[in-house]
């Protein structure tokens, strides 16, 4: 890790130094992600804005999304920066790249524009009302600032098939939230062109 710093700590001071980087391509910082071990690993995620003059879209009419040119300058960019601001004393790897598909999520409001669809999550613990519960997949109902609503399968006190329940989670709960990737079906000609695309933008290219 850095120099006696927490994992939040790293997190806010690659924030600083790669926000305006990020910015200086017309993109924005998605969210960062920092994986103690042996060597420090940090993952910078980067987004075109929607809308945006970067925010391109293909002959399929898909929002387009980060090159990876880009990743690749914008990691030399912020890590020679954290390299001069000593941040990290042992070795480390910086990790560029967009969101990708089963994109992860870093705040509430980043789960507003996927409502409908479906998210995978799991919970520091379990869920408070019920028992040995940490995992959860199904679709994204509904967002509010410190909670989200999404609907399960869950096994019923009869103990019979599982059925279809809202349940309640605060975001102070998750441990990790990502998209589920809904891919076209290309067995059927012509079959992709209606195909929801779940990230609503590019792929995870790395650099």
């Amino acid at each position: 890790m850095g120099k006696g710093l927490s994992a939040e700590q790293i997190v806010r001071r690659v924030r600083e130094a790669a926000e305006p980087v990020i910015a200086s391509f017309g993109l924005m910082l998605w969210g960062i992600e920092v994986v103690a071990g042996g060597r420090t690993v940090v993952r910078v995620y980067v987004d075109a804005p929607a809308g945006g003059a970067d925010a391109g879209t293909g002959e399929d009419g898909v929002l387009e999304g980060v090159s990876v040119d880009q990743c690749a300058e914008i990691s030399r960019m912020v890590g020679l920066a954290l390299d001069v601001d000593e941040v990290f004393s042992d070795a480390w790897v910086l990790e560029v790249s967009s969101p990708g598909m089963d994109r992860m999520f870093f705040e509430p409001a980043q789960l507003v524009s996927y409502v409908g669809s479906d998210i995978d999550v799991t919970l520091t613990d379990p869920h408070p009302d019920i028992a040995g519960r940490r995992k959860f997949k199904g679709p994204l109902k509904s967002v509010s600032d410190k909670e989200f609503i999404m609907e399960v399968l869950l096994v019923p006190a009869s103990g019979e098939k599982p059925e279809p329940a809202e349940v309640t989670i605060r975001w102070n709960q998750v441990k990790k939230a990502r998209l589920i990737p809904v891919f076209p079906d290309t067995s059927k000609p012509g079959a992709g062109k209606n195909a929801k695309h779940a990230s609503g933008k590019g792929g995870g290219n790395k650099a």
